[in-house]
């Protein structure tokens, strides 16, 4: 082989052998305004105990699931985080009556199922459902 076939062909090859995998294992989600469905689970009713339960799906800005949790009790006023695609955790705080809004933060927001950023349904059957927006 020329040598100068040889640095032509060396060339083109370099950049293939340097680049580098997409990791398999580095979060996938798209950006933007992401949103998450959220079912509580009234207390003491239906199988469910002193404590709230609570099941999320969480959806990127394409509407792609990209986590999400079932049954996920949390006592009275504490805080349970809930892991996902996302590069930080959905935040959720119980209130202690079936009145009191749900509380929510997520990278520095913060808001709740009172705000315009959720709409939730009354209690029906043991549970309510709603939906959130958040920036992400």
């Amino acid at each position: 082989m020329h040598p100068s076939s040889f640095l032509s062909a060396l060339a083109i090859l370099l950049p293939l052998a340097s680049a580098r995998p997409a990791d398999p294992l580095a979060p996938r989600f798209v950006g933007g305004s992401c949103a998450f469905h959220i079912t509580q689970h009234q207390k003491n009713e239906k199988g469910v105990g002193v404590d709230y339960q609570y099941d999320l799906r969480i959806f990127d800005s394409i509407q792609d699931q990209i986590g999400g949790v079932n049954g996920l009790t949390i006592p009275d006023v504490q805080t349970r985080s809930v892991n996902s695609q996302l590069p930080a955790t959905i935040d959720i705080t119980s209130g202690i009556t079936d009145a009191d809004p749900i509380t929510f933060s997520y990278a520095g927001q913060h808001w709740t199922t009172s705000t315009s950023q959720c709409t939730i349904g009354h209690y029906d059957n043991g549970a309510r459902e709603g939906d959130c927006g958040f920036t992400c």
